[in-house]
C-alpha cells in the first residue's frame, strides 16, 4: 500500500484512496470546505512527485510548478512526502481596512495586501482567518484599485462567518492565489454580454462589468440581478450611478419573485452574445434551458458556481 509522510508521520494507506480523507482520518489538521476542488482550502504540497492533473486543475502555474495540489482531488496511487499549507508563510498577508455591513447579512470586506497582488475582475482566492479557516471568495474590485473588496453573504453558525463578524480594523489574514476563468476577455470587445447572478455572485459579474468599460467594450452589457423579495439590490446605489456614466450598461435589478417571468421572456438581442453566470449551483441550472431556448450555445455560457461551505 502506498505510504504517505507528513509532519514526521508516516502511514499507510490503501491504493486509490482519497488524500483529504486519509489525511483527516490520521489526524493531520488540513483545511478543507467543499470537496468539490473550487475553495482551495486543502491545499498540500508534495514537490518533485507525480501528481494527477485532477488534483492541479484550476491552480495557477506557480503553484502547480512548485508541487502545490488539491487533497480533495486527488487519489493516492503512490508514496508522497507531503507538506501542510501554512497561510503565513505560503500566502499574501493583508490588513483590513473597512468593514461595511449592508441589507440582507453582507459584509462588504476591503483588504490591504502588503505585497501587490496578480489577479484580473472577477476571479477568486481564499481568504485564512487561521491555518485552519480559510474560505473562497470572489474580487469585487479591479486591479488598478489600491484596495481589495469582498462581498460576504453570512450564515449564522457559520465557522467563518462567526469569526468574520468580530473582525477589526487593522486585523491581518492571508490570502490565496487568485485563480478563476470568469474574467473579462479582450476578444470580447464587440460581443454583447449577458451578465447574470444573485447575491453575492453579484460581486464578480459587477467587477467584470466595470473592467469591461475601462477597457472601452463596443458592445452592450446587460447586467442581470435578483434580489430576495423583500430587499432591493444590495450595490443598488453604485450601480445606477455607473449604469448613468455609461450608455452601453443596462441593468435589470429584480426580485427573486419575478426571476421564473423574467426567464420566460427572456431574448438574445445578438447570437454572438456571450452569457456570464455566477450564484448557487441550482441557479445556474435553472439559467441554462432558458439561454439555450434563446438561442445560446454551450460554449456561449461561462458559469461560476457558489458551493456552500460544508463546514459553515
Amino acid at each position: 500500500m502506498p505510504e504517505l509522510s507528513i509532519r514526521g508521520h508516516q502511514f499507510q494507506v490503501p491504493t486509490g484512496s482519497n488524500l483529504l480523507s486519509a489525511l483527516q482520518a490520521a489526524g493531520q489538521p488540513v483545511s478543507w470546505s467543499c470537496r468539490a476542488g473550487q475553495c482551495q482550502s486543502c491545499l498540500v504540497q508534495a514537490p518533485a512527485q507525480a501528481i494527477p492533473a485532477a488534483a492541479q486543475r484550476g491552480l495557477t502555474p506557480q503553484q502547480q510548478a512548485e508541487g502545490w495540489l488539491l487533497a480533495c482531488q486527488c487519489s493516492v496511487e503512490h508514496d508522497m512526502q507531503l507538506t501542510l499549507h501554512d497561510p503565513a508563510s505560503d500566502g499574501l498577508p493583508a490588513q483590513i481596512e473597512s468593514l461595511e455591513r449592508l441589507p440582507g447579512d453582507i459584509l462588504v470586506l476591503r483588504l490591504r495586501p502588503l505585497r501587490p497582488l496578480r489577479y484580473q475582475a472577477g476571479q477568486h482566492l481564499t481568504l485564512w482567518l487561521s491555518p485552519q479557516l480559510g474560505r473562497s471568495y470572489s474580487l469585487a474590485s479591479l486591479p488598478t484599485e489600491p484596495l481589495l473588496e469582498f462581498h460576504l453573504q453570512l450564515h449564522e453558525g457559520g465557522a467563518f462567518s462567526n469569526q468574520i463578524r468580530q473582525a477589526e480594523l487593522g486585523q491581518r489574514l492571508y490570502l490565496g492565489a487568485a485563480t478563476g476563468h470568469l474574467c473579462y476577455d479582450p476578444a470580447w470587445h464587440d460581443r454583447p454580454l449577458l451578465l447574470l447572478a444573485r447575491g453575492t455572485g453579484l460581486a464578480p459579474l459587477q467587477a467584470l462589468a466595470r473592467d469591461a468599460l475601462r477597457q472601452e467594450h463596443a458592445a452592450p452589457i446587460h447586467l442581470w440581478h435578483w434580489s430576495a423579495a423583500e430587499q432591493d439590490c444590495y450595490l443598488q446605489q453604485p450601480l445606477r450611478e455607473l449604469a448613468a456614466s455609461a450608455p452601453s450598461l443596462q441593468l435589470h435589478l429584480r426580485t427573486r419573485a419575478q426571476f421564473d417571468t423574467d426567464l420566460r421572456a427572456l431574448r438574445i438581442g445578438s447570437r454572438n452574445s456571450l452569457a456570464l453566470l455566477c450564484g448557487s449551483p441550482g441557479f445556474i441550472e435553472q439559467l441554462r434551458r432558458p439561454l439555450f431556448m434563446a438561442g445560446l450555445a454551450g460554449r456561449q455560457i461561462i458559469d461560476e458556481a457558489f458551493l456552500a461551505p460544508q463546514l459553515g
